[in-house]
């Protein structure tokens, strides 16, 4: 075999390889993304499902690195907050009754109708409605990725409830 076969066959792949990353961009592109309101409303059942499976690492996936907000919790306080709140014996069921997004990529602001119920030992306490103003950003995640994350909560009232634990 001379030299112009194998150089012919290196050719081929080289081809076959550019085609095929091609081809790859081509669907990527193209591909349907989740709108930003979808990906929003994705973080905030996912972090309503980290409360109530008391999932302290579901719950910090979904706070901002640089989270703080007006009662004055950072993210270190959130940590420690989730990690108590993964070792009581409490239940908590999340329902949230009425949403508003405005969307201001990479930032968005949303409203939130939140009816939380806690019990323990089977007894169920009394209801309580909070009105939550949650701030959203987009962060880095991973080496190409960006994904929305909650920046602020107001309206929580931990501040005050929990300053022993912080």
């Amino acid at each position: 075999m001379g030299f112009g076969m194998i150089h012919s066959r290196r050719l081929q792949r080289l081809a076959l390889l550019l085609g095929v990353a091609a081809v790859a961009v081509v669907v990527w592109l193209l591909w349907p993304r989740p709108s930003d309101e979808k990906l929003i409303l994705d973080l905030v059942a996912k972090a309503e499902h980290g409360v109530e499976t008391k999932s302290a690492q579901e719950i910090m996936s979904c706070v901002a690195l640089d989270y703080h907000d007006p009662s004055g919790l950072t993210r270190a306080d959130v940590f420690r907050l989730a990690m108590h709140w993964q070792q009581t014996s409490e239940q908590a069921d999340v329902s949230i009754n009425q949403y508003q997004l405005d969307m201001k990529p990479p930032a968005a602001t949303g409203q939130f109708q939140v009816d939380l119920l806690l019990s323990q030992g089977g007894q169920a306490g009394q209801p309580e409605r909070l009105k939550l103003t949650v701030e959203f950003q987009k962060e880095r995640r991973g080496l190409f990725g960006r994904a929305w994350v909650v920046r602020s909560v107001s309206g929580h009232g931990l501040g005050r409830d929990f300053e022993g634990l912080l």
